[in-house]
């Protein structure tokens, strides 16, 4: 199990990261989340022992990772800075890996290579942004960790490349339980992988939950509003405006669904019906709901998974 708790990381006096906690067992793959500069990448760099946190401890099965040949042994990390040396072909940076890992394995590394195609007798210096992206994350499976910490792992990718990234990341998981914690932008492929998603913004998370848990929580509608409502109104009710064509409104509601219809009702919401809603839509209303300061979800989500402070 990799347990991150109430992490604090900062530069030149000033808070980065401050009170993260996270859990991930073996076997899961956890998705971080969140605007440029909320501090994922300073989280990642302290969950793989580069930066010694301030406060608070990452252990994985119990043992600190930080100055601990031992444990960072276990973990492959995968940055979105490619600092490859590009006088090596790609089948030199293997050799140059199995100095390093014991449990490096070649065979997987080969097989890897030719699932993605790439020729292992390029130079590190010809290969695209995406290739490197794909090779970094070659390499870092071909080690056969036992967890997996990945900062933005498809950085430059086609969309050929992310469905072999994504198929290969779930096949390893299942069949090696690999404990993973990735962060990424692309919120549709974070959707389709994750067992569970943390959301960060200004340094903490604010929303934590397993995908399933996120849809059943956040529901999104259609339906006509009534002529005299107000979107202040609608806010006092815990209803979160979206657009509207037509008569017809969009909007969203935070809470047990059937909670939230007897809402609908009381505000007199006619003909309304529940549609289909994605995981970028629930992070942008509760990010908007977190950065505003509102805190109305924290009644309706399970206390330490949405918190406003």
């Amino acid at each position: 199990m990799l347990e991150i708790k109430n992490l604090q990381k900062g530069y030149n006096n000033q808070p980065v990261i401050h009170g993260i906690d996270i859990c991930i067992n073996r076997g899961e793959i956890h998705g971080l989340i969140g605007s440029n500069g909320a501090g994922k990448t300073t989280l990642l760099k302290c969950v793989t022992g580069i930066y010694k946190p301030a406060q608070g401890t990452v252990l994985y099965d119990e043992k600190d990772i930080y100055d601990n040949p031992e444990v960072k042994a276990k973990v492959a990390y995968v940055s979105e800075q490619l600092d490859f040396i590009n006088v090596y072909s790609v089948a030199g940076i293997a050799k140059y890996y199995q100095n390093f890992y014991d449990t490096f394995s070649i065979n997987k590394f080969n097989e890897l290579l030719r699932r993605f195609g790439i020729n292992s007798k390029r130079n590190v210096g010809t290969l695209s942004k995406g290739e490197r992206s794909k090779l970094y994350f070659i390499l870092a499976i071909a080690q056969q960790p036992e967890y997996l910490i990945m900062d933005e792992p498809e950085s430059g990718m086609d969309a050929e490349g992310k469905t072999m990234f994504r198929d290969i990341l779930i096949e390893e998981v299942e069949k090696e339980q690999i404990g993973v914690l990735f962060s990424s932008h692309d919120l549709a492929d974070v959707e389709r992988m994750c067992d569970s998603v943390a959301m960060m913004e200004a340094g903490e998370i604010f929303a934590q939950r397993s995908i399933d848990e996120f849809i059943g929580s956040v529901q999104k509608w259609q339906g006509v509003l009534p002529q005299n409502i107000t979107d202040d109104k609608l806010l006092a009710m815990n209803v979160y405006a979206a657009s509207k064509i037509g008569d017809l409104s969009e909007f969203y509601t935070v809470g047990e669904r059937e909670e939230s219809e007897g809402i609908l009702r009381k505000l007199g919401i006619g003909d309304y019906s529940g549609q289909q809603i994605t995981l970028e839509e629930i992070y942008m209303l509760l990010k908007k709901i977190y950065i505003q300061g509102k805190g109305r979800a924290s009644v309706t989500l399970s206390e330490g998974e949405y918190k406003h402070e």
